[in-house]
Formats: C-alpha cells, structure tokens, sequence
C-alpha cells in the first residue's frame, strides 16, 4: 500500500483547485460592487459641475484676451490717424505694450508703404528669434520706409528698459507692408484677425489684429503669438487628465495641450560647386520671397504659419545646396499670390505647372514633382470616365489653377458650370451641401482632405478624362524674369534631389500621415459639435471610438472663419476618485487575505519546485548541454510527462542539430567543389586550404611561444566555424566568369584570340603571294620577285612570333615593345564580307561600322565593355573599380606589360572578395558560425594595410585571418595547375613567402611556425607531384 501511494500521481488541475478552493475572494468583490455604486453617482456630478467651471474660465480668458485685442488695434487706430511721424507713433505704441505685457508686437504701415513696429523683448527668448539678441534688450524698433534711391531700407535698432541704445544697423529690405495680409484685409474697413502664419525674425507664429485708421492711409496692427494661448492652456490643464485645443473652422489648430511632434531633420546635402558668378548672383539675389499656401497638404501647407510639406523640404533642400534664401510668405489665397508675382511683389511662386497659356509669366525651373489630377465626387458618382459625365452639373476649381483655363475654354466642356473657390475647404463645403458636384485637385490633395474633415460618403476618382489625356502633372519653380540667371543653379541641385532624396520625400509626406495630421481637429466629432449651437457651452457625453468622453465646446472669437475652443475628458476620469476608495477598502480587504496567499504558497511549493527544475532543464537545452540533462521526478502527473518530453525533445534536438551540422558541411563542401570543378587550373585548391589552414591552426594551439600562447579554440565549433570559413574562402570566384581566371595569355577570352591573329597573318601571307603574281604579269623577273615574297614572308613569320611571345606574358614590356606592337598592327588587310549581320542583339548594340580596309591589329569600340551597374563599396569594401567592366582590345592587352591581365580583369578577379562577402553577409549563419563571413573574407588583406578589399591593417588582423592567408598563398605558389604559371620549386616558394614577411603582407610568426614545424613539407610530401616536390 505504501510503495502504491508513493508512486501515485495527482492531476496539476486538482492540484491548483485544492490551493485556491481555500481563497474566497467573493466578499471582498461584493463589499468593492457597493461602495462603488453608492459613491458613483456623487462623484460623477462634482466632477462634472467642477470641468464645466473650468472650461467656462477657459473660454471666457480667450474671449476676454480677443476682445482686449480687438479694442486694443481699434483705440490705436483712432489715436494713430491724427500723428504723421513716428516721433509721434513711438510714445504711444510703448505705452500700450507696457499696458499690454502679453502683446508681442504693435505697429503702424502705410499705403506709402512706410513701417514702424515695436517688439516686446519679454515675450521671446534668443533662440526663437532670428535676431542677436543680449540680456539687457528690452524693446526693438523696426523703421521701414522708402530711401531717397526709391528703394526700402529697414533699419533696426535695439534698446534698454530706459531706451538707451545698445545697436543700430540698416540694410536693405523687400518688406511692402501694403501687400501684407493683414494690410490688404484691413482695407474692407473692419477689424481683421490673421490666420496664424510665420512672424518676421522670429521662428513662432502667431496672428495680427489689424484695422484701418480713420484717414484711411495706415492700418495698425496688433501681433499676439499662439504660444500665449498654448501656455494658458497647459498651465491650466497641467494639473487635470484632459485635453484643450483652440482652432479655427476650417479645422486647422491653433493653440492646443498637445505638442506638436519634431519635424524630421533635411538629409546632409553637400554644397554644389558654383563659379563665383553664381555665388555672387546668390548673394545679391537673397532672400527671394516665395509662396507658401495654406492648406494643400501634403505638398505645400503652413502649421501655424510655418511652412510644411513636400515641395518645402525641396526649398530646404535647395538653400542647403546653393545658399539660396527663401522668405516665405503665407497667408493669402492662390490667386492673390498669383496677382502678386505678377505685380512684382513676390520674387518666385512654387508648385505649380508649366502651361501653354501663359497665365504665369517668368522663369520655370525643372519640375520638382508630380502629381496626377483627380476629382473628389459624391459616391453615386464614383463610376465616371469622363468629366463631360458631369455636363449640366456645377464643379468647384481653386481660383487661379492652371487647369482652370483648360476646363473653362468655351469648345471644351460648355455644358460644365465652373465654380471658382478661395480655398479647397470653400470647395469641400459646396460639395457637401449639394451645390457642386465636384472638386478637382491633385489626387493626393484630395485624398488628405478627405481624411481632414473626415469625410466618408465621396470618392477621389483618378482615372478619368481628359486628366488622363495628356495633362501636364508636373509642378515646377517659378522666378521672375529677374532672376532667371538662378535656374541653371536651382536647376542642378533640383536633379540632385530627385536622385538622392525623391523616395525619403515621398515616404515622408505620401505615406506617413502623422507630418500631417498633427495640425487638424483631431476628433471628427469637433465637426458635429460645431454645427450644433444648442449643444455649445455644455459638456457633452460622446462616444470617441469606444470610450466614453466628455467634450466641452464653445466659440471664442468671431473673426471669419470661427475659433473654437474644445475640451476633452475622458470618463475614466471621473472614476479616478471612486476608484481611490475602492483601492483603500482593497488595502484592508488584502490583509485579510495574505494569510490565505501563504496558505496557497504553502502547498504550491512542490508545483513551483517541479517547474523551477523543468525551466533549468530548458536552460540548459538552449545552451545545448544535452550532457547534463536528468529528469525532473515529480508525484504530478501532467509534470512527471512534461519532464520526460522534455527529455525527449532534448535528444531528438541533439540529433536534428547533427543532421544539420552534417549537412551544412556537405552544402559548404559542396559549393567549394563545385567552385574548384568550374576551373581546370584551380581543382582542389579550395579543398587543400582547409587541409593546410588547420595544420597551422593547430601548430599554433600547441606552441608555447609567446605570440601564440593566448591562441587556442576554446571549443569544437569555434574549430568548425574555422573550418567552415576556409572552406568558403573563394566562394565568390562563382561569380568570376572561367575565362577571366583561367586567363593564360593576354589575347584570351572564351578563347584564345592569337588563333584569329594568325588567320589574319595567313591573309597577308596570300595577299603578299597575289601581289607577287600580278608583279610577275607586269613584266617584272621572277626571280626578283620571288626574293620579294620570300623577304615579305620571312618579315611576316618574325612579327608573328613576336606578338606570341608577347601573348604569353612570360617576358617583361617595353616601351619599345609596344612601339614595334603598333607598327605591326598598323598593317591593313581588306575585308570582303559584311561584320554586322549574324550577330546577336546584344553584339549589334556594340557594333561600330567599321571600313572594309581593317588593320592588322586593332582597339576596336566593341572591345570595350562598360560596367551593368556600378560597383558596391557596402560592407567597409575599399577597392577603386577601374572605369570599365572589360577592355578586350588586341593592343591594349598584347600592351600588358608584366603578365597576362589587364587593370581590368585584375579587379574582376579581385572582385571575388566583393561577391563572397555579400554571399556570406546574406547568409543567417547561428551564433557559434557568425564569424565565417568574416574569416573568410580576409585571406587577401596584408599587415601594412595595402590588401583588399576592406584594406584592413595589423591591428585588425586577428591570428586565424593570418593563418588563413598563409594557406591561401602557399597552396596557389606549390600548385602547379594555374594556366598563367608553371608550378614553383618548393625553394622558389619559400623565397616568395619569406620577401612577403619582409614587406608586411604576411605574419612572420606565423611563417616562422609554418617553416619550424615543417608544415610545407608534410604537405608537399602529401598533396604535390614528386616533379613539384624539390623539399
């Protein structure tokens, strides 16, 4: 009976179910239901009464704070009207910043476009301004006004809080306060709030109040930046889980909690080299002022007022390349812009197309994108081909597009009623109400508005006519005609960026929506609430996603369009303190049940135990110790099974991982015996090396000399990863073509070319015979021609000698080798048959007509072959690529002057290194093999550094990349089948290896070890002929 209940087992799930029978938790969770429920319902309307409170504070500060800036510009407008000088503007606009310490700027600009500004120093810091600015500055005057050259100068002067002058300086300015937004606004005679756009000499944003004055020949504006309304907002919400975000209409933000995620840098561009015209038109140019639109995103937007998107970057892009600088102007409609350019008051636009008539005059760069048109349809009409589908309906078209003259020629598509919008949003609105059928845009612009005003019930269709029938999709640069010399700069660094940087571009703005999305509503129920007044000033309960939440929204300006402000809660909030009662009745629930946590401890011991044990075992399956693995004995059954599987799945692992090791040395093996099998001169050679590597390896593991003392492989597969790499030390040669490393003479390529020399030399031979008849036919004495022929003959058989004692490469080149070479080949043969039919494509593509009078020998254009694709320096390879793939000329190659190889084919067998590193990076070798890519890879690099191809130095060369060398170059000296060499006596070998010790290309302990332990010789008594062995 006890030897039965010793060896009984229980089941793991009645195990488990005994421990935690003994812990009843209902009580406690009926107890935390209660409490829950009581206090719910108090604690919901606090907190609830507590964020209305708030958010009224919140939108009461910016309605306050708007209308303080409003009757602010409209005080200083009536007061302004009657001064004519700045003597006169100055006291007063100090004294109104003083009284308004959160104005950033005031100023006063005329229709004579004069401008006088004062800027609050205590608002910005030094490294938000474009300015040089110290501790002591208080105030900036701006003084902008026409020079007795007609021209602007601005001058600007920095002072004290007692307005003393600490600098002053004057330069030329571009600056026309009477084209400025906010100037051409003001004319309409009411106060205008800006939308946010980028201030001058500052890198923030804000908007401008402006108003006309009463004599109506100055506006005076009033700047506030949107980091006042952000810090307000996160100094209230700092201490509240919630969310506030203030913007406009049109769903652009303006002020929110949130912060707005970095902007990814520009890529390093290098400077284009310029001629020192270039730059000095540059320098004389700076700063071109430029379009920036608003919202067509993603290409060409502004955030705030600073400028976003694709054709931006390429700006960026440009003025890092040339020094170009572009002042962005924002804030105006594309037709205005358009009438600006125009009128000379902006010096370039950008992103838009090269027409045929004529809309935009100026100098048009190269284009900087493309972009298909598209138009943005209800659903129902998804299914068009054509926009004369649309005939009798209305579509909207931005003011000022180039497509607009297109679509509005009377012969082209009458019966469409074009209706031009200010903005894409004018556009989306008349679309959704009904009043247009369409809206035609870029695609992608279309595609992203869709996405902005969360629009679900329209279709961008692409495919379309006449978009698809020859409309120009590209968008381009434009200058004025005044700086047309610019273009051939901007034109080059326009190429570069299209080549190097298109693809980071278009992932960047195409694909990754975030650059983008961070300056819209982000809730699409901000729309809904907008459009519904009776639910404005209340905090409404919506669903966003799948959570509860609570949005306060409410309108706090009434420029056009509207500014809102939104709050967001989300409802777990309001549990935050019901769930703090819930967690202090846990606390004292848990002291209750610990007692019963160490009960169910207590039994779980031997579970825990059993497992602890079962995880060591797995421990030491991954370290693969399979020598060391003993089964987990345990009463549980479920467990008592674990362990013995594991104990299976161990050896049948182990057995697996041999069949694997087995076959990865047979493919290894493999591969080198197929590389060894694709030449005849170089059979065995990728065997021999791991023979003669490991005879090395292991002398130095034995040696006791202090240079190897430290040297051992510490295991059996850091032995095998050595192996494994000798093995693979040629495997790029499978990229070598056979012809190229079994080059035996200079004229060889798929065959040995001499062949069709002499046949050429045969037809001298005959030609000189035929020209000895017709001698004796023209009456001269046969035996004077015959010493003739025979001279000729004798000439013929001295010159062909000496080309194929040159072909053999076996005697040094001369310079005077090579002049007799030339003379030779100089001589002409007639050719009768056409050399440009029969031949394959790709020989025809090469083919160069050449005249039926052919020399004898000749450097023809088809011998010379250029590279498929440029050469990879990846992977820290540092070898200079000679310009062309082949150079198959028959004098350049009889011209080598020591050996058989020209710079061409000494790199493409070189490149072998190349091809094995990139074999061998691609491979996922296992851990206990990752240095075989390495160790493979570093047999042709010597201790000075001069080898190939990473040129590595002694430094980086560790004992087994040494010993690796050694093998390589001892097997390729001793052997005796390599087509451009005889087999070298053991003598001359030795002699060739000790003068590459002398000159760094080889480990001189290492060779000293290979001579004393006498390695050469048990090798060549092993693996050479008898004939090769002269030990």
């Amino acid at each position: 009976m006890i030897r039965c209940f010793k060896n009984a087992t229980f089941s793991i799930r009645v195990a488990i179910g005994t421990l935690f029978i003994l812990i009843t938790a209902l009580t406690s969770i009926l107890l935390l239901s209660a409490h829950y429920k009581f206090a719910y319902s108090t604690l919901k309307k606090h907190q609830l009464d507590e964020y209305s409170l708030v958010s009224e504070e919140v939108a009461q500060k910016i309605k306050s704070a708007d209308s303080q800036a409003r009757h602010l510009t409209r005080s200083l407008a009536n007061i302004i009207a009657s001064k004519n000088s700045i003597e006169q503007w100055q006291p007063i606009l100090l004294a109104a910043l003083e009284s308004n310490p959160e104005v950033y700027s005031l100023y006063v600009g005329t229709n004579t476009d004069e401008f006088y500004q004062i800027i609050n120093l205590d608002l910005i810091s030094s490294s938000s301004s474009n300015m040089k600015l110290e501790e002591s500055d208080r105030w900036v005057f701006v003084y902008i006004h026409r020079a007795e050259d007609g021209k602007q100068r601005k001058t600007v002067t920095f002072v004290d809080e007692s307005l003393h002058v600490r600098e002053q300086y004057s330069l030329p300015s571009k600056f026309l306060p009477s084209q400025r937004p906010w100037f051409q606004s003001a004319l309409s005679g009411d106060i205008v709030k800006t939308e946010p756009y980028l201030f001058q000499n500052m890198t923030t944003s804000g908007q401008t109040y402006a108003f006309l004055t009463p004599s109506g020949h100055a506006v005076v504006g009033v700047d506030i930046l949107l980091s006042t309304t952000s810090d307000m907002l996160s100094e209230i919400f700092k201490q509240h889980s919630s969310e506030a975000f203030v913007f406009r209409q049109t769903g652009e933000m303006v002020a929110s909690t949130r912060s707005s995620p970095a902007e990814n840098t520009s890529p390093n561009l290098p400077l284009l080299t310029m001629t020192k015209t270039e730059q000095a038109l540059i320098q004389k140019a700076n700063p071109l002022r430029i379009s920036n639109q608003k919202h067509w995103a993603p290409m060409d937007y502004n955030v705030l007022g600073v400028p976003r998107g694709y054709s931006i970057d390429i700006l960026k892009m440009i003025t890092q390349m040339t020094g170009i600088q572009w002042e962005f102007v924002n804030g105006l409609d594309w037709s205005t812009f358009v009438r600006q350019f125009n009128n000379h008051s902006l010096d370039a636009l950008h992103s838009l197309q090269h027409t045929q008539d004529g809309y935009i005059q100026g100098a048009f760069s190269d284009p900087i994108f493309s972009l298909p048109f598209g138009i943005l349809v209800p659903e129902h009409l998804s299914s068009i081909q054509s926009i004369t589908d649309l005939n009798g309906e209305k579509i909207a078209l931005v003011s000022g597009w180039s497509i607009l003259p297109t679509l509005s020629l009377p012969n082209n598509y009458s019966e469409i009623e074009i209706i031009e919008v200010n903005s894409l949003f004018m556009g989306i609105e008349l679309l959704k109400s009904g009043e247009v059928s369409g809206l035609i845009d870029s695609s992608i612009v279309l595609k992203n508005i869709t996405q902005q005003y969360f629009i679900d019930d329209v279709s961008v269709v692409e495919d379309i006519a006449p978009f698809n029938q020859g409309i120009d999709w590209q968008f381009h640069i434009v200058l004025r005609e005044k700086y047309s010399e610019l273009l051939p700069v901007i034109n080059r660094a326009i190429s570069k960026i299209i080549n190097s940087e298109q693809a980071n571009l278009q992932q960047k703005w195409q694909s990754d929506l975030s650059m983008i999305q961070h300056r819209l509503v982000p809730h699409p129920i901000f729309y809904e609430l907008m459009a519904s007044p009776q639910k404005h000033g209340h905090l409404v309960n919506v669903l966003m996603g799948s959570k509860e939440t609570y949005i306060y929204l409410q309108p706090v300006s009434a420029s056009t369009p509207k500014e809102f402000l939104a709050i967001v809660l989300p409802a777990e909030i309001l549990h935050k303190q019901v769930l703090n009662q819930v967690y202090q009745t846990a606390e004292v629930t848990a002291l209750l049940v610990i007692p019963m946590l160490w009960l169910a401890w207590f039994f779980g011991t031997p579970i825990i135990r059993t497992v602890k044990s079962l995880e060591q075992k797995t421990l030491q399956i991954q370290s693969k110790d399979y020598q060391q693995l003993k089964p987990v004995h345990s009463r549980i059954r479920e467990l008592s099974l674990l362990s013995k599987s594991i104990g299976q799945m161990a050896t049948q692992l182990q057995a697996n991982e041999k069949q694997q090791e087995i076959l990865l040395d047979s493919i290894i093996e493999l591969i080198a015996g197929a590389i060894d099998a694709k030449s005849p001169y170089t059979a065995k050679h990728c065997s021999r090396v791991p023979i003669l590597a490991m005879m090395l390896a292991d002398a130095a593991e034995s040696s006791r000399r202090p240079p190897f003392e430290n040297f051992c492989f510490r295991s059996e597969q850091e032995k095998r990863e050595f192996r494994i790499a000798a093995w693979l030390h040629d495997c790029g040669k499978l990229t070598v073509p056979e012809h190229i490393v079994d080059k035996g003479t200079k004229l060889e390529a798929n065959y040995n070319r001499l062949h069709e020399i002499r046949m050429r030399f045969e037809v001298l031979w005959r030609d000189i015979e035929l020209e000895g008849v017709k001698k004796q036919l023209n009456g001269e004495p046969e035996h004077q021609v015959t010493t003739w022929i025979n001279g000729r003959h004798k000439q013929l058989q001295r010159e062909f000698s000496f080309i194929a004692s040159l072909n053999t490469g076996e005697t040094v080149v001369t310079e005077e080798d090579i002049a007799h070479l030339k003379k030779i080949g100089a001589q002409t043969w007639a050719r009768h048959f056409d050399d440009t039919i029969g031949l394959s494509p790709f020989e025809k593509s090469k083919k160069v007509h050449t005249p039926e009078i052919e020399t004898l020998l000749k450097d023809a254009p088809e011998h010379k072959i250029e590279r498929y694709h440029s050469p990879s320096h990846d992977y820290g390879i540092k070898m200079d690529a000679p310009h062309l793939l082949s150079n198959l000329g028959e004098i350049y190659n009889l011209s080598i002057t020591r050996g058989t190889l020209t710079k061409e084919d000494r790199y493409r067998i070189n490149e072998h290194m190349v091809s094995g590193i990139k074999m061998l990076e691609s491979l996922p070798f296992p851990n206990e093999l990752k240095s075989v890519p390495r160790l493979a890879t570093t047999h042709h690099e010597t201790l000075s550094g001069k080898g190939y191809p990473r040129k590595l130095s002694a430094e980086d060369l560790s004992t087994k990349d040494r010993i690796l060398a050694i093998a390589d170059i001892f097997e390729a000296l001793t052997s005796g089948d390599r087509p451009y060499k005889k087999a070298f006596p053991m003598n001359k070998v030795l002699a060739i290896m000790s003068d590459m010790v002398q000159k760094e290309q080889i480990d001189a302990d290492l060779y000293s070890l290979f001579i004393e332990q006498e390695i050469h010789l048990r090798y060549a008594h092993e693996f050479l002929k008898p004939e090769e062995d002269d030990s």
